[in-house]
């Protein structure tokens, strides 16, 4: 299907949902595994064997797929760990595809060999998306951790463009790899692709506060903000500056958790996103209305402390979420001081004085 019918599609669909107050998406994290240990990652805290055993069956993984399709969501993100680092991966793949999802596939490149390369080529998902945090072999293993991980990710990058695959790139950037951030730019953009930097980092899910410690200076992090952001120009954050201070939000929640996309973990819980875990609804045991349910009482949730993220004059430039304060703080409430940092250096720079 040629990108302008896929496009037209999914709008449709979308507004169909929206419509009827109901998620678009799925993000199923099938896995923790991962052939790779990158130093920032947030979920390598369960990449182990004994996480592993726990997950779900291919049986399970199958039938949890069955109730997003009945649930009517369309577009399905299998991401982990690795998902193509499970054994069966292309068998559950391969049925996900024949009930019809508009598929996404976030890997680390390390397990596409010509053979996965191949099988992608004659069942093609929307795109792939490969995680690409340096273009220097000794860079690259220092951040994944692993030796020869460098050559797999490169030869990945070349299977898939070769075979036609929509592919995205995508850049952590953290203390390691700040340096190369022009040559990682070049690279991307070399093969016809848009550069993707992110610098936001944070603690794994057991609160393991270590990839915090890579993060980048918050001055630099606005910089690059500035550079790759579509939202990020002068006139557009002041306008945010004045909705922020008139607009009083009393709300807990000011992000998109419990709206748009559904999160699933590679035990088959339903969690409210990415990183936060608990409270969870299995699937195997409830349907995916129960946690919608759920989800979207949590959300209206109202500050209950004094905390000074509640009357922030400058909420709307900040990166901080109850889900992202409870792993590095230990309360949904707390404010984080690098992302009150970020917002205070956009802040300073809209109304710096000449």
């Amino acid at each position: 299907m040629r990108q302008i019918e896929y496009s037209r599609f999914s709008l449709g669909l979308h507004n169909a949902n929206w419509r009827n107050d109901r998620p678009n998406v799925c993000q199923f994290e099938l896995t923790f595994k991962c052939p790779l240990h990158c130093r920032h990652c947030y979920t390598d805290c369960y990449n182990d064997p004994e996480e592993i055993r726990k997950e779900l069956t291919t049986k399970q993984a199958i039938s949890i797929l069955d109730k997003i399709y009945h649930s009517g969501i369309p577009w399905l993100t299998f991401t982990g760990g690795d998902p193509l680092a499970r054994n069966d991966f292309f068998e559950i793949y391969s049925y996900a595809r024949r009930r019809g999802f508009i598929i996404i596939i976030l890997t680390s490149g390390a397990l596409i060999t010509e053979e996965a390369a191949d099988y992608f080529e004659n069942l093609k998902p929307f795109y792939i998306e490969l995680t690409l945090n340096s273009v220097t072999k000794s860079t690259y293993e220092l951040i994944s951790g692993v030796k020869n991980s460098f050559e797999k990710i490169m030869a990945a990058i070349f299977r898939l463009k070769d075979r036609g695959i929509r592919l995205k790139i995508k850049t952590q950037i953290s203390k390691h790899n700040i340096k190369e951030l022009e040559a990682i730019e070049n690279f991307t953009k070399d093969l016809g692709l848009e550069f993707r930097p992110s610098f936001l980092l944070h603690p794994r899910l057991n609160g393991d506060l270590t990839p915090c410690s890579l993060r980048i200076e918050p001055e630099k992090a606005v910089e690059l903000e500035k550079k790759f952001s579509a939202g990020m120009n002068k006139g557009q954050m002041k306008m945010r500056i004045k909705d922020s201070k008139q607009e009083f939000n009393d709300g807990l929640f000011r992000c998109g958790a419990g709206k748009d996309t559904i999160y699933i973990d590679p035990y088959g819980n339903m969690v409210l996103c990415t990183v936060k875990r608990d409270p969870s609804v299995n699937l195997l045991e409830n349907e995916i209305s129960d946690g919608i349910g759920l989800f979207k009482r949590i959300v209206t949730g109202k500050f209950k402390s004094d905390s000074r993220c509640r009357n922030c004059r400058i909420w709307k430039l900040c990166g901080n979420c109850p889900a992202k304060a409870s792993l590095e703080e230990g309360e949904d409430e707390a404010p984080v001081d690098y992302f009150c940092k970020i917002a205070k250096k956009i802040e300073d720079e809209c109304f710096e004085r000449r």
